[in-house]
């Protein structure tokens, strides 16, 4: 009653009943038979039944008594929870007295949070299911901190792109899905010209805010489906899914104009001028991501030694 832990005691006599249904039907594959019968999964738990809840499990859900939470409980089903029923049930149907999983779930009032649920059979109600232990924890906190530490890692700490690491996971993933799919891909690196200068003419800390405002002027100039990273010092790489090397030029474009017309931070964007480099997959020259990258590597130099400030084709 005292755990912090919220904690349900519940009669599962509805489980035992679809068992006999699966068994009738000589069923081999119970998830694959329950993924295509979700009315029979819906209508099993609508008669499972609530035999007692501690007063962490009402904390949890946002109520005073176990009747309120009965009431209410049709509210608490978030979409995510029809899958894990399915996931749930079959595990138990297949004979294992244990089950364990990380859902979004809804409290009465409305607000979603991540739960994880642990359910235990019993030894002697393994076959009966008239009393299954299921327990509740708020593990919102510690999915928050997964996913900001899992941000951390991809993120390049200055320009808050993705880091050099990420952003070529981003590339390799976009280019089996082009090989496999027979899809346009274009990637581009761009070089910041003479970025060496502005450091050793106006010190490092301007040289650091002139990387965060060209990162954010060319997130800017880009679709919600691309992907930008900083590479490497002044270079950045960009990821255009499903795009040709002609709608790329017209990216780069786009790109070098929104540097041109510089409406923000005047100062700051005079001194930014942009080499940029494409590359487009092509499936008969272009075997590996590694040569997709040193090809679009080498048209950024192509366009850096032909007096910067402009665009090049590998």
């Amino acid at each position: 009653e005292y755990s912090p832990i919220a904690i349900w005691e519940e009669d599962f006599s509805a489980l035992a009943k679809l068992q006999k249904i699966i068994q009738s039907k000589n069923v081999v594959n119970i998830r694959k038979f329950l993924k295509e019968n979700r009315n029979l999964v819906t209508e099993t738990f609508r008669h499972i039944k609530v035999l007692d809840v501690n007063k962490a499990a009402l904390h949890l859900y946002g109520v005073k008594t176990k009747k309120e939470l009965i009431a209410n409980l049709g509210k608490t089903i978030h979409r995510e929870a029809l899958n894990v029923l399915v996931d749930e049930f079959a595990s138990l149907l297949e004979g294992k007295g244990f089950y364990a999983v990380e859902f979004k779930s809804r409290t009465v009032t409305g607000r979603i949070y991540d739960v994880s649920m642990r359910v235990s059979v019993p030894e002697m109600y393994k076959d009966s299911f008239e009393r299954v232990i299921v327990t509740f924890e708020d593990v919102s906190m510690k999915k928050k901190l997964e996913r900001d530490l899992l941000k951390m890692a991809q993120t390049d700490g200055l320009t808050r792109l993705y880091n050099q690491n990420t952003i070529v996971k981003k590339l390799e993933e976009e280019f089996l899905r082009a090989k496999r799919y027979n899809l346009a891909l274009s990637c581009m690196m761009i070089d910041l010209d003479s970025f060496k200068k502005i450091n050793d003419q106006f010190g490092h800390q301007k040289g650091n805010q002139v990387l965060k405002l060209a990162a954010h002027l060319i997130k800017s100039g880009l679709r919600e489906v691309d992907f930008v990273g900083r590479y490497g010092g002044d270079e950045f790489l960009i990821v255009l899914p499903e795009t040709s090397l002609e709608n790329a030029m017209i990216v780069a474009n786009r790109l070098k104009q929104i540097f041109t017309d510089g409406k923000s931070n005047k100062q700051l964007i005079k001194l930014i001028r942009l080499s940029i480099g494409i590359g487009a997959f092509n499936p008969e020259e272009t075997k590996t991501v590694k040569e997709l990258i040193v090809k679009t590597d080498q048209a950024m130099y192509k366009a850096k030694q032909s007096g910067g400030n402009q665009i090049a084709v590998f």
